[in-house]
């Protein structure tokens, strides 16, 4: 394996909080990417979650390993 085989590309994704529930959010992706819903303990944030604030992450693209 070479240092590019290793390398992790990191992409910024940006959305909005579309739905607020006991356990999680789900995130609306901006450019038509879908919806993500991830647990409540995910979100870093010093305010309480409400629909429509804007969110951004940094993430990679899943990549099948076998």
């Amino acid at each position: 394996m070479t240092l590019a085989d290793n390398y992790i590309n990191q992409n910024y994704f940006q959305g909005r909080i579309v739905n607020v529930y006991d356990g999680g959010v789900e995130i609306e992706l901006n450019g038509r990417l879908g919806i993500l819903k991830i647990p409540k303990r995910m979100i870093i944030s010093k305010s309480e979650l409400v629909t429509g604030k804007k969110v951004g992450f940094m993430m990679t693209y899943p990549e099948v390993l076998e």
